[in-house]
């Protein structure tokens, strides 16, 4: 997983978290160099302003269990406020990429802020990468 950010705030949230190891797999993108190769979307019209956004939470709130995990989610976040590097950072949206080597086996572009990749594709398509006897997505 690459996040923007400093590495030692990425170390403190995992810490905050309970996540362990997370050095095995958080890589911290400070500078944006990742996100802006990417060209992942970004800007308060893009996340905010977007119509996608109340389409994403309307899934989200009707979702079987969708406001059950969220609700974790959000509980872990007591206590937790991190500042990005750059202020126009806080505007970025992310993205779910699997790559095989140099092959991009899935890509998704968060459209808007909660709009993200079906984490189901995800892992089938990880899983495709990983083993590629694997059933073809």
């Amino acid at each position: 997983m690459i996040s923007i950010g400093k590495p030692e705030v990425g170390a403190s949230l995992c810490d905050h978290l309970g996540v362990k190891d997370c050095s095995n797999f958080l890589f911290a993108d400070p500078e944006n160099k990742l996100y802006n190769d990417l060209e992942l979307n970004k800007g308060v019209d893009v996340t905010f302003f977007n119509p996608a956004t109340p389409f994403a939470i309307k899934d989200r709130l009707f979702k079987k269990d969708g406001m059950k995990r969220l609700n974790e989610v959000l509980g872990k976040w007591s206590g937790a406020f991190y500042i990005p590097p750059k202020r126009e950072q806080a505007f970025n949206q992310g993205g779910t990429f699997v790559f095989q080597g140099e092959r991009t086996i899935l890509a998704h572009y968060d459209e808007s802020t909660g709009a993200h990749a079906d984490i189901e594709a995800v892992v089938k398509a990880a899983r495709s990468a990983f083993n590629p006897l694997s059933p073809a997505l």
